[in-house]
This record gives C-alpha cells, sequence and structure tokens, in this order.
C-alpha cells in the first residue's frame, strides 16, 4: 500500500472515532424523541474552569468547556439509550484526569424516553460522582417544569436510589 493511501485511511479511522463536542439544552422544551433516545442530567460542581469532559457509550460526546465554569451547573442532553462512562475530565490543553481505572464508579445507563439523573461530578482536587436527587429535582422544577411533567425521572448513576420513584408515589396519591 502506498503511504498517501495509508494516510488517508489513517485520517479516515481517525474522523469516525472522534467524539462530538456538547452544550447543554437552554430551552424548556419537550421535544419529541426517538423511540432509542432519552434525556441524561448530570450535575457539575468545580472550583476550576475546566476545557472538557469526554463521555463514551453508544455515541461519544465532549460536554462543551462554555458549559464547564468553574461552580455549580447541570448538563442536559439528548442522548441514544445504553451504557456510557465518564471516561475523562481535560484540566486544560494539557493536563487531564483518566478515569479508567475505576470506570465502574463512573458508569450510568440512559434509559428512553426517560430524564436520567447520574448524579453531580464533583471536581476539586479529586473527582467524585455524588447523588443529589433532591437538588436535581428542583433544578428541573425551576428550569425546566414543561419538561418534567412530560417525562418520567430516573436514577441511572451508580448505586440505587428510589427518591424518584418515592416522589412519583407522593405526586400519584396527591391527585
Amino acid at each position: 500500500m502506498h503511504l498517501p493511501a495509508l494516510l488517508l485511511v489513517l485520517a479516515a479511522l481517525l474522523l469516525t472515532s472522534c467524539a462530538t463536542t456538547v452544550t447543554s439544552i437552554k430551552t424548556d422544551q419537550n421535544q419529541q424523541l426517538s423511540q432509542d433516545k432519552g434525556y441524561v442530567l448530570l450535575g457539575i460542581q468545580t472550583d476550576l474552569s475546566l476545557k472538557a469532559i469526554k463521555i463514551t457509550g453508544p455515541q461519544d460526546i465532549f460536554l462543551s468547556y462554555k458549559d464547564l465554569r468553574a461552580g455549580t451547573g447541570y448538563f442536559l442532553l439528548d442522548l441514544p439509550a445504553g451504557l456510557y462512562t465518564i471516561e475523562r475530565i481535560d484540566i486544560s490543553n494539557y493536563w487531564y484526569t483518566s478515569l479508567l481505572e475505576d470506570s465502574k464508579y463512573w458508569q450510568f445507563e440512559i434509559h428512553p424516553d426517560n430524564i436520567n439523573y447520574v448524579g453531580h461530578l464533583e471536581f476539586a482536587l479529586g473527582a467524585e460522582l455524588v447523588n443529589r436527587s433532591s437538588e436535581a429535582v428542583e433544578f428541573l422544577e425551576d428550569e425546566f417544569p414543561n419538561l418534567l411533567d412530560k417525562q418520567s425521572l430516573h436514577y441511572s448513576g451508580p448505586g440505587e436510589d428510589g427518591f424518584f420513584k418515592l416522589l412519583e408515589q407522593m405526586d400519584r396519591g396527591v391527585q
């Protein structure tokens, strides 16, 4: 194989394996999702502005630096259903933290036609994915009430949490 042809094949492979840079949904609209998609809600708390967060799964993505400024915030995205892993946190162009050693703690599953809360990513000297379900509900009630009214809320992060099911049962009991 000639060198130009080999370079062309390698370039094509690199382009197909690249992750898509995404930004958070900003408007409260309940768009019709395709059958195999769901919403993912990820809280972010960081002491410094981050460059990107790489998440791999059925669709590999980079969370955009535009939404990763110092402080606390949320990412709301629609993605294909399936198992995802928070793989890497890019601090700058030159520094990153790989999370692959303990990947089971960084995995979450997106269920179709649900809002899948996966936890809060806290990043200071290290990184941790923690469950703050009540804060996630408050955020959705304040910022995305129409979406929350039309979609079920599901905890998809590490471990088990029945908080959203309890809220749903209490909601049905009141009506």
